[in-house]
């Protein structure tokens, strides 16, 4: 019976946010604007719906741990990238200048420091996911983080081709 509730509440939430931010992804796909807030907020939204839905929570405050679990985690992620791209591109630089030992070592201990923080971090917040789920639950969660990015990206570039589609109809 709470599934069923939670699978309803998920499918009308989804085809509110459908209605509402759908339109505007399918108009800034294609665009490659810096400005990607809107975008990234709807895959923020889209990522918890079919998480909920892929791990089927027991009762609420399951599922509101476990979101604010996965949060955690995909802010941690989204931190290490950035971090991450930033001491590659000071790798990059260095890599083309003579000399700068020391500096060069030193940039490259904090680049490898950096990641090997961040996968004990992310494996940490990890454990504490899993321990909140049952076995099934940790399966279903396993495959869903597993497969969402893919799926995630063929959606959009459907938009995107369906987009191209629409526009050329209008110029015919």
């Amino acid at each position: 019976m709470k599934h069923r509730i939670l699978v309803a509440i998920s499918i009308v939430f989804f085809s509110i946010l459908s209605l509402t931010y759908l339109p505007h992804l399918i108009a800034q796909v294609g665009q490659g604007s810096a400005d990607q807030e809107p975008e990234r907020q709807l895959k923020s939204i889209l990522k918890g719906w079919k998480l909920i839905e892929a791990v089927i929570p027991s009762n609420e405050d399951q599922a509101i741990a476990l979101m604010s679990k996965f949060n955690q985690i995909e802010h941690l992620r989204t931190e290490f990238r950035t971090r991450d791209r930033s001491n590659f591109n000071l790798i990059q630089q260095l890599a083309t200048e003579e000399g700068k030992v020391d500096e060069k070592k030193d940039v490259l201990n904090k680049y490898l420091g950096s990641r090997e923080k961040y996968v004990q971090k992310r494996d940490l917040l990890y454990r504490e996911l899993l321990d909140l789920l049952n076995l099934d639950q940790q399966i279903r969660f396993m495959i869903f983080d597993r497969t969402f990015r893919k799926e995630l990206r063929n959606t959009v570039n459907t938009l995107s081709k369906l987009k191209e589609m629409e526009s050329s109809k209008k110029e015919k």
